[in-house]
């Protein structure tokens, strides 16, 4: 390598180069993608003699933005539930079972594994909770009439199956509580019949329930302890970024406002 190709590695001359490229429209991402290629090249030089120390060291980092949760807005959330209300399918017993999971995660914003787990002694009717257990953690999570109605109905008709007390269980002679894998077909059929183009997952059914609790009024307090989140900044960081309907509604109370 040519002394005057490495005289041009400085960090000036790197900076204008970002500079440039940022003007040009490249995203902070590619920029960050860009900096880490040519930080290994010139740690390659300096390991070789060929520069004194690193400019790449010396460069800010271009910040990259927070990315949000994804999580329905309360109308596409509605048409999620009458969706699944709408669906015909060959066996009853899996009609009130896919009722009854959607509406666990639109209601109480349980995780995935949680609801996975939940076992029919876990599920208390008469006093309206279910308990559920994450990372060595159990938590009492209420029910409102509406799921405890649904839950109901799908017990009714529960297909029985010997030694296992999972709540949810397959609906066909499979002899198995639900997988993940019977989730993500009840999402993808769910997916082809909804209007919105929003991804389907437990998670973002998670992140619709605390967004909606939230906008609703509900104190980031109670949405981390319905959430089992173990530190309020959490529920924090994640749903009061995303909230922009409910910042702009707490901006308007401004005592001062005329």
């Amino acid at each position: 390598m040519m002394k005057a190709e490495v005289e041009v590695l400085t960090v000036a001359n790197l900076r204008d180069f970002f500079v440039s490229q940022r003007i040009k429209g490249n995203s902070p991402r590619t920029l960050l993608n860009s900096m880490q290629g040519i930080k290994s090249f010139c740690s390659f030089l300096v390991k070789r003699k060929y520069l004194p120390s690193n400019p790449i060291d010396s460069l800010e980092k271009p910040k990259l933005s927070k990315k949000l949760p994804e999580f329905l807005d309360e109308e596409e959330a509605r048409e999620l539930m009458q969706t699944v209300l709408n669906m015909k399918v060959y066996y009853k017993s899996r009609w009130h079972r896919n009722v009854a999971i959607i509406a666990l995660f639109l209601y109480t914003g349980i995780r995935r594994r949680e609801l996975l787990n939940l076992k029919i002694k876990d599920v208390n009717l008469e006093r309206g909770y279910i308990r559920v257990f994450a990372k060595n953690k159990e938590r009492m999570v209420p029910l409102n009439d509406t799921v405890k109605e649904f839950i109901e109905d799908y017990l009714k008709v529960r297909p029985e199956r010997k030694e296992i007390d999972n709540l949810f269980v397959s609906t066909n002679r499979k002899q198995s509580a639900l997988k993940s894998r019977g989730l993500h077909i009840l999402f993808k059929q769910l997916k082809q019949k909804v209007s919105f183009r929003k991804k389907l997952s437990a998670q973002i059914l998670r992140h619709t329930f605390c967004t909606l609790m939230l906008r609703n009024g509900v104190n980031l307090r109670d949405i981390q302890l319905l959430a089992g989140h173990s530190d309020i900044s959490t529920t924090a960081k994640f749903y009061l970024g995303c909230d922009d309907k409910q910042l702009k509604k707490a901006v308007e109370k401004h005592p001062l406002s005329i």
